[in-house]
């Protein structure tokens, strides 16, 4: 049997008058909201526009305040509370951050709540969840096996599996939070496919993304926001472009700004990795330095070794062989902002001075290991304003904050033992444009005060607008170096591993 044919003319979500307030701050603003069946609307606008919360109140993961929401033919009138269980057949969310059981395995996650697998008396089938498990993992194209932990997944395979889990559930509605952040250029493809073909049979997406490259290959239809209210909705994508999108999402002109060269080398430099081999089967030596002034990003495909020899040259990963130093001293002074911050770049429910300080216990501690409060408040105040945190306080728990506001927590923290090297791991993964433009400008600011920045990133456009020598890792070897003023296709071809 085909799919269903729908008719596409009639809204299956409907948002009349959303309100939402987490204490002073007025989160939505009488929003209207609308997304008609078997098509991808993409919602977007800058971290704290309002997006996340609107999508929130849409699923019922955060009650709204008031408003009527309407999804198929279960209508809701929001009063704060809760509403989640109601609507759960009608819709699913697909979160930023993988909600996963990480000591479960693939299988086991998939199909946790699924009546599919059972057998008499409710009883599982090990059988049965592996085999559907196996022909959804075919489906995708993944080489994982289903009896591994979620735990020991990398971050693309954690992110494609919570989608998956999402979407076997057979709803009408689906929300996509930020889906491809950290996803390979490859791991993108599978679900922009998988998104067309469940279209076609009529599941209607919410899509919010930063990447705003995504929303033309994806979606039908674009809804902007900004400060809580929406400032376009429901506007074909054809009739936009990029520049218009970003321009709306911040209220005034985008300059998308451009590569400049600090590097000299006649500089010294900071880090030197000598003979160093990513794990046993690797058979060739790296060699590779940074120098004081440099902006130097790590590219290949996914897999490839780069993000290895990151954590390799940040301390934090062993090789097999080989050593890390700079001259003059044995180990160099490094700052890491991870791939991920909602695992291992802060402390949720931490404020953001206790969250930057993690960063410099040692040099803000007295003898007796006790923080100079004093000192810390100095130092911390100094690092925020430096990396243009905006919070209520230093005290605010950094949960609390937009994606690109965490982000600069982040960057704070590595930067707290005023190292030589930064080390920055997908630097604006999950940011909008104009926290991206910010944090641009601060890494090339280090750079222009003499430090070495080593950046880690699966966007051309970003290693573009950054690098002045861009590495090519692939196979867990450095196959190839751009210098100076190379082109994008150079870029792109060399990151894909073409050439």
């Amino acid at each position: 049997m085909g799919p269903k044919i729908m008719d596409s003319t009639q809204s299956i979500v409907e948002m009349r008058s959303v309100r939402k307030t987490f204490g002073s701050t007025r989160a939505l603003q009488g929003v209207d909201f609308t997304v008609k069946r078997g098509e991808v609307h993409a919602l977007v606008g800058r971290n704290g526009a309002g997006k996340s919360t609107l999508v929130s109140t849409l699923s019922g993961l955060t009650p709204a305040d008031a408003g009527t929401i309407t999804i198929a033919d279960t209508t809701i009138e929001a009063n704060g509370k809760n509403y989640a269980a109601s609507i759960r057949d009608v819709i699913a969310h697909v979160q930023q951050t993988p909600q996963l059981f990480n000591l479960l395995t693939v299988a086991e996650n998939l199909f946790l709540e699924s009546p599919s697998v059972r057998g008499r008396f409710g009883v599982v089938s090990s059988r049965a969840m592996l085999q559907r498990t196996n022909e959804l993992l075919g489906k995708w194209n993944m080489e994982i096996r289903p009896n591994s932990l979620a735990g020991e997944l990398g971050a693309g395979a954690r992110q494609l599996l919570e989608i998956m889990k999402a979407l076997k559930r057979g709803v009408p509605v689906m929300i996509l939070d930020e889906p491809t952040a950290a996803l390979s250029n490859a791991e993108r493809r599978l679900l922009f496919e998988q998104v067309k073909t469940l279209k076609a049979a009529g599941v209607s997406f919410v899509y919010i993304s930063h990447h705003l490259d995504e929303i033309f290959e994806v979606a039908d239809t674009v809804t902007i926001m900004r400060d809580g209210r929406v400032v376009k909705t429901h506007e074909p994508v054809d009739a936009l472009d990029v520049e218009t999108i970003a321009d709306l999402m911040m209220g005034e002109k985008t300059v998308r700004s451009v590569r400049v060269d600090y590097m000299d080398n006649a500089a010294s430099v900071l880090l030197e990795a000598k003979g160093i081999r990513i794990d046993q089967f690797s058979d060739e030596d790296i060699d590779f330095h940074v120098r004081a002034g440099e902006i130097v990003a790590l590219a290949g495909p996914v897999g490839g070794g780069k993000e290895a020899l990151a954590m390799i040259l940040a301390g934090q990963q062993k090789p097999a062989r080989g050593t890390i130093s700079s001259p003059g001293s044995s180990s160099p002074r490094i700052g890491l902002v991870p791939t991920d911050r909602h695992a291992s770049g802060y402390v949720g429910i931490l404020g953001v001075r206790e969250n930057v300080a993690i960063g410099g216990l040692d040099i803000l501690s007295g003898p007796l290991g006790l923080i100079k409060t004093a000192k810390e408040q100095v130092h911390v105040g100094g690092l925020t304003r430096q990396t243009n945190v905006i919070a209520s306080s230093l005290e605010q728990a950094v949960s609390q904050l937009s994606g690109g506001n965490q982000q600069k927590v982040v960057f704070a923290r590595a930067l707290c033992r005023d190292p030589q090297v930064l080390v920055a791991l997908s630097p604006t993964r999950g940011v909008d444009v104009g926290a991206k433009e910010q944090l641009y400008a601060l890494l090339r600011d280090l750079a222009s005060k003499g430090l070495g920045v080593v950046v880690v990133s699966d966007e051309e456009d970003e290693i573009e607008q950054l690098a002045n020598r861009v590495v090519i890792v692939l196979g867990g070897q450095i196959r190839d170096e751009l210098v100076g003023k190379y082109t994008m296709n150079d870029l792109v071809l060399r990151m894909e591993g073409v050439i």
